[in-house]
């Protein structure tokens, strides 16, 4: 390789959902003096905030969409969950939204599936959209979607995006009731919650030692470390067809994650969406009209193996 003599550029600065560059400093600065103040204080104020995402309102667009599902208040072990449907008499896809968002800013990706005569469920996660409560997590999402599934399915088909991805692969590979799925498609999906630790960490310029305590907390909490809860490690055990869709311009997760997570997949699928952020891929016509034809072509044809077996 010929020594240009330059240096290569740095890599983009880490980014958390939801934080823009003013709230950024702000945080750093009040984290800088919790830390003087006490390195302990600072690690559970941080583990706090960790798990309190920023509240997303619904737009009138949104609202109005909403409005075209039938919506229904679940009980569930992390409170009510708001639910919303879309009947058809075709196969069920479970679609699950990410971090600080909600199942309004779905709404291409439910239209575009329900247009194909498939019958559409969604919800808002813990302490998102309409849904009560006031952290969230991982383990809330899991919970969540399985209460939905249990309350709603079976459920033939998944598409989730980032955070949502995380929860529906987790509850795809480790849920005995997650049995009857057929197919999936995860959009910009991480490699594992260390990652998001990490972003999380560097964005509020953790010191060293404030970042172990938060670490320290973090696995007295949920009895492992960020880095086991591993989508990487969960496709190795997943025996449905999976398609991954990522975007070349993803601004939260790298690109590599998804290449990282399709070595795992038997019989998996990537597709790289060019020049698309995080979130992009479930708007862009053409990426969505793919991943509409993976479910909708799985689902169906299953479902006239089924017919014709009975």
């Amino acid at each position: 390789m010929r020594d240009t003599g330059q240096s290569p550029p740095p890599p983009p600065e880490r980014r958390v959902p939801g934080v823009s560059p003013s709230l950024r400093a702000w945080a750093r600065l009040l984290f800088r003096m919790l830390t003087l103040l006490s390195p302990a204080l600072a690690a559970r104020y941080a583990a706090r905030l960790f798990v309190h995402p920023r509240s997303r309102p619904v737009t009138g667009a949104e609202e109005r969409f909403l409005r075209s599902a039938r919506t229904h208040r679940l009980a569930s072990a992390q409170g009510a969950v708001q639910v919303y449907e879309w009947p058809a008499a075709g196969p069920s896809v479970l679609v699950v939204h990410g971090w600080i968002s909600h199942a309004g800013r779905m709404q291409t990706i439910i239209e575009a599936l329900h247009a194909e005569g498939l019958r559409i469920i969604a919800f808002d996660a813990p302490a998102h959209g309409r849904s009560a409560g006031r952290h969230a997590d991982l383990q809330r999402f899991v919970t969540a979607l399985a209460a939905v599934s249990a309350a709603f399915g079976p459920i033939d088909g998944l598409l989730a995006h980032s955070m949502g991805a995380m929860a529906a692969i987790t509850w795809l590979a480790e849920d005995p009731a997650a049995a009857h799925v057929l197919a999936a498609v995860f959009v910009g999906m991480p490699r594992d919650v260390g990652y998001l630790f990490d972003s999380f960490v560097v964005t509020l310029q953790l010191r060293a030692d404030v970042r172990e305590r938060l670490r320290a907390l973090f696995r007295a909490r949920y009895g492992r470390t960020p880095e086991q809860f591993s989508a990487r490690d969960l496709a190795r055990t997943l025996r449905v067809p999976v398609l991954l869709v990522h975007g070349t311009q993803d601004d939260l997760v790298p690109l590599e994650h998804a290449h990282e997570n399709l070595v795992g997949l038997n019989g998996g699928q990537l597709h790289v969406a060019h020049g698309l952020n995080h979130s992009a891929p479930l708007r862009d016509p053409a990426t969505v009209a793919l991943m509409v034809r993976f479910l909708s072509e799985r689902l169906k044809s299953s479902a006239v193996r089924t017919a014709l077996a009975h």
